[in-house]
């Protein structure tokens, strides 16, 4: 957390957004009865998969194992909406605690094992929040795990998926990626950090990408799949 952040903490602490309750924008409370596991299925479908491999159907071209937190509904919606759109970084601490948890339940590889790489923000997004809150909430997730984050990907284009249709979004991601560092990247394995999946396609051209640089592997941790 910045010295901003810790300042704005301490002037106006976050509140959790179901109960109220000062400390937090998601209580511990809370997360326990509002925060539904997703489990042990593939990302994409949803069939049951153990560990959360993407399934056979699914497997080309997507992350070895992509493991999610919860389904884009309800309070998990809800500190997505305030964190990204609302201005409230302080959320980014209850999504890395809960992502974290998710990783350590899951995961066949220990955290150190990972260069955790998130997927980046088009730019315009980043001016209109004045962060780029995928990157900001990789940095707090490898703080957590004790594991080196790295802006490891650069985006081309501006395009925005947020409203557009399903089968506009399964196309626009493709080959919007490159790497930036592939020296740093090769022989790695690639701990890839999204915050709400839908369509499988931007975790998909991210992965190629990583791939072509000579990544060993690539999982994903992602906080929430909208349905």
């Amino acid at each position: 957390m910045s010295v901003l952040d810790s300042v704005i903490g301490w002037i106006a602490p976050p509140v959790c957004l179901i109960c109220g309750a000062e400390g937090s924008t998601l209580c511990h409370s809370c997360v326990g009865t509002e925060i539904i596991p997703y489990g042990e299925r593939c990302f994409d479908c949803g069939a049951l998969s153990p560990g959360a491999r993407s399934c056979e159907k699914c497997r080309p071209g997507a992350p070895r194992h992509v493991w999610v937190t919860t389904n884009y509904e309800a309070a998990a919606r809800e500190l997505i909406k305030v964190y990204k759109f609302g201005h409230q970084r302080a959320a980014a601490e209850a999504l890395a605690s809960l992502m974290a948890e998710t990783f350590l339940q899951l995961s066949d590889l220990g955290p150190s094992s990972y260069l955790v790489v998130s997927v980046p923000t088009a730019s315009r997004r980043v001016r209109e929040r004045s962060f780029d809150h995928c990157a900001h909430l990789a940095s707090q997730l490898a703080k957590k795990l004790n594991a080196r984050h790295l802006s490891a990907l650069a985006r081309i284009g501006q395009t925005r998926q947020v409203g557009t249709e399903r089968s506009v979004r399964l196309s626009q991601p493709a080959g919007k990626y490159i790497v930036r560092y592939p020296n740093l990247v090769s022989g790695r394995n690639i701990l890839l950090i999204d915050d709400v999946v839908t369509t499988s396609a931007t975790l998909r051209a991210a992965t190629k990408a990583l791939r072509a640089a000579g990544a060993a592997r690539v999982d994903a941790l992602v906080f929430a799949k909208r349905l």
